[in-house]
């Protein structure tokens, strides 16, 4: 017992006898090793909370384009087989068997559907009530935060009058068989608005050309002068995404004029009218010593007001007579137009005052990026194949406000 006690008591001692003169780390050392660590952690959270949900946003944004503007077949936008085209006005008839025909217990109504919807619910409280009165039926306006919602509304028949943004008319027309009879205008029946590509009014940025490199700001998919037609219009000057310029999105024009004012963006693409409109606001979103236009398009038409197809005809007269009876003065529609010298619903022509617009689509529709084989192609070519229907090369942005597209 002796011996193993001692042998144990001298391998206890023997092991402390190192311990008392190791040396002690060197304080550098351990302040790299932290610093490291801290590193690793951060780039951990990067990944897991910025480049990831930006990489998620991207591909978000690619499937917009893809459903909304139609590119997973790149062919040009036609009316949906289900509907009928007897007159050649481009726009679906009323279904000629009564039992299809919609006569609802409530009529809804909407205007551009936004993140902000209950700004346009406030402006266009007297037309609802107008609308109910004209028609003979209890009216509701319904909300939507985005242009998608309310075509999905418009194919579900859960919405049956409303006003869409230019961009979207197209593809309510073809897909939901919209009827579009009215649209803004000014007294003297001007009803249009350009494309205008605007900077900040220092940027060393003169001409379009010089935007090869940079990085241009869009709305969303379904907007014509917000998304449609700068592409169109970058491509003609030789510049196609993803190669020649980068894109981020803003989700709506005032954010992209905001941006613009404050310096944040290099360049974007906005709606005349509703950069008139952000001169006016109360304090203005931009004033005119803030920003440049490099370039105006050709006129397009206003947002388009109508109905669904599938409403019953009596009914759909009494709408059409409701916005031409329409009295603008002294209400929100009134308030909310102003600035852009709009003052009445003027008839309008799906077939002859879109025709630009049916062009930019059919244009914009074959917009891609890069073949699976990462051979660059050119986004406003008809594709050929599924390859080349991929979605353009974008950088979205972070997180902005969206108001009405265009």
């Amino acid at each position: 017992m002796q011996d193993v006690s001692h042998a144990t008591t001298t391998t206890d001692a023997d092991a402390a006898a190192p311990a008392r003169g190791r040396r002690r780390t060197n304080p550098l050392l351990l302040l790299l090793g932290a610093v490291i660590v801290a590193a690793a952690i951060g780039w951990i959270m990067y990944f897991v909370q910025v480049r990831r949900p930006v990489q998620a946003n991207r591909d978000m944004n690619s499937g917009l384009v893809q459903t909304v503007v139609g590119l997973r077949d790149a062919r040009p936008l036609k009316l949906d087989p289900k509907f009928v085209d007897a007159d050649g006005d481009l726009v679906a008839d009323a279904p000629a068997d009564a039992k299809l025909q919609v006569d609802p217990p409530t009529l809804v109504f909407s205007f551009v559907g936004t993140d902000n919807p209950e700004a346009y619910q406030e402006r266009f409280k007297e037309f609802v009530q107008h609308l109910g009165a004209r028609t003979g039926k209890p009216t509701e306006y319904m909300l939507f935060r985005s242009a998608e919602e309310e075509l999905k509304a418009l194919s579900d028949g859960r919405l049956h009058v409303a006003g869409l943004n230019t961009g979207n008319v197209p593809v309510a027309v073809n897909q939901c068989g919209f009827v579009p009879i009215c649209n803004l205008a000014s007294e003297q029946g001007v009803s249009t608005y350009q494309m205008q590509l605007i900077v900040p009014a220092d940027s060393p940025i003169q001409s379009v050309s010089d935007l090869k490199g940079k990085e241009i700001a869009l709305t969303e998919a379904g907007s014509n002068s917000g998304f449609k037609a700068p592409l169109v219009l970058l491509r003609d000057h030789g510049l196609l995404p993803g190669k020649d310029f980068s894109i981020r999105y803003s989700g709506g024009h005032d954010a992209s004029i905001a941006a613009i004012a404050s310096k944040q963006y290099q360049a974007a693409a906005v709606a005349s009218d509703l950069l008139r409109r952000a001169e006016a606001e109360n304090p203005p979103r931009i004033q005119k010593g803030q920003y440049r236009v490099l370039y105006t398009s050709e006129n397009f038409p206003t947002a388009g007001f109508g109905y669904v197809c599938n409403l019953k005809p009596e009914l759909a007269q009494k709408v059409k007579d409701a916005f031409f009876s329409f009295e603008w003065k002294g209400t929100g529609v009134e308030r909310e137009f102003a600035a852009s010298n709009q003052t009445k619903f003027a008839p309008v022509s799906f077939k002859n005052d879109f025709a630009l617009v049916r062009r930019i689509d059919d244009a914009i529709r074959s917009v891609s990026g890069m073949e699976a084989g990462g051979r660059e192609i050119d986004p406003l070519t008809p594709a050929t194949n599924e390859a080349a229907a991929a979605a353009p090369s974008t950088a979205p942005a972070e997180s902005e406000a969206s108001q009405q597209p265009r």
